[in-house]
């Protein structure tokens, strides 16, 4: 139940993405529906209407945000239902559900992967240049960034486990030279009253 209740949170968060998914597409200017040949109108010319190309972007970029969170929740949910498959073991796992499940999440991943490549690169405005490249140039740079401050953060962990273990090894050692002096100066008591008898 445990694990059918985890799946169906990431088929959630896989529909969360999608409904925000037609939210972007539709910003950006939808799916290209079919065209049919009829027709047009000779449109009236229309009044010049002024876009703040700032506040466009800055929409763009809050929708990719957004965006990007969610898929970033949807790839956590992935790793730590793999997590929870490798170290705990549960007797009542349907493996051939849990399994369908795992696939479907990691399909829907996929998918959205290219959307999104797709949408950046072809649908977004002009004026935004090579989005798509940028934005994970630099994840890039971030991600070797972040990965730099994590081993950083583990050499300083090891440091101090080393501390404590060498903290407890030197209070070890005390206790027993202590422990030794006073078996030396018992010795030492003794042999001076054997000899005074």
């Amino acid at each position: 139940m445990e694990v059918k209740a985890t799946v169906d949170e990431a088929v959630g968060i896989g529909k969360e993405i999608y409904g925000f998914w037609g939210k972007l597409a539709k910003m950006f200017g939808g799916n290209p529906a079919p065209v049919q040949a009829a027709p047009k109108p000779v449109a009236k010319k229309k009044a010049f209407v002024a876009v703040d190309e700032t506040k466009v972007m800055a929409d763009v970029v809050s929708q990719l945000t957004e965006f990007f969170k969610l898929q970033e929740q949807l790839a956590d949910h992935i790793r730590t239902e793999e997590e929870k498959s490798k170290n705990v073991y549960d007797p009542n796992a349907n493996l051939m559900e849990a399994a369908l499940k795992r696939v479907m999440a990691q399909d829907q991943m996929a998918a959205l992967e290219v959307t999104i490549r797709e949408t950046m690169v072809y649908q977004s405005p002009p004026e935004m240049g090579a989005l798509y490249s940028k934005v994970f140039e630099m994840r890039d740079i971030i991600k070797q960034e972040q990965e730099n401050a994590r081993l950083k953060e583990e050499v300083k962990e090891r440091y101090r486990l080393w501390q404590r273990r060498e903290a407890k090894r030197q209070f070890l050692l005390k206790e027993a030279y202590l422990a030794g002096t006073a078996i030396f100066l018992l010795y030492i008591w003794m042999w001076l009253l054997y000899i005074r008898k």
